[in-house]
């Protein structure tokens, strides 16, 4: 019976540690923003040199800066209307109530839907406002493999940097 406690011990730290060790954390010191994921995706090139892209098979990441003198002054009157606004000029439906991002105090989140053709995409989108950059952030999830998990974890990685 010990034999066992300690063998379910050892595969716990292993699951644990295997689990840490999948996450990897993509960062823009340009930007001061960071997020992590799952998986490993690759940077992509982007009509915009304010536009940051990251892919996969099962991801698209996409990071718009804004600086603050470029935004409607009532942007930040109500972000969370504004998250919601946001997906909805992405003509995404289905744009579901902001969510507060835990790990930032001025930065929300939505579940929406994009439609292609036959294809029902997830799509989460991100607002966030770096107060002391004077900077906004745009960010879409699109969560092409159907896996809301992973795009709700990875939206809500999101990090503001020094």
């Amino acid at each position: 019976m010990k034999n066992l406690k300690i063998i379910g011990r050892l595969a716990f730290l292993l699951v644990s540690v295997l689990n840490a060790q999948s996450q990897i954390t993509h960062t823009s010191e340009k930007y001061h923003i960071q997020f992590t994921t799952t998986q490993d995706i690759a940077v992509y090139e982007t009509e915009s040199d304010r536009v940051l892209g990251f892919e996969n098979d099962d991801f698209a990441i996409d990071i718009e800066v804004f600086e603050l003198s470029e935004v409607n002054s009532s942007y930040l009157d109500d972000l969370k209307k504004t998250t919601r606004s946001i997906a909805s000029q992405l003509s995404l439906r289905d744009v579901q109530q902001a969510i507060p991002l835990s790990n930032l105090t001025s930065g929300y989140y939505v579940r929406a839907t994009d439609i292609d053709g036959e294809d029902v995409i997830p799509v989460f989108v991100g607002v966030i406002h770096n107060k002391s950059k004077q900077l906004i952030y745009e960010i879409t999830v699109y969560c092409y493999d159907l896996d809301l998990g992973k795009g709700r974890k990875t939206i809500e990685s999101f990090r503001l940097m020094e």
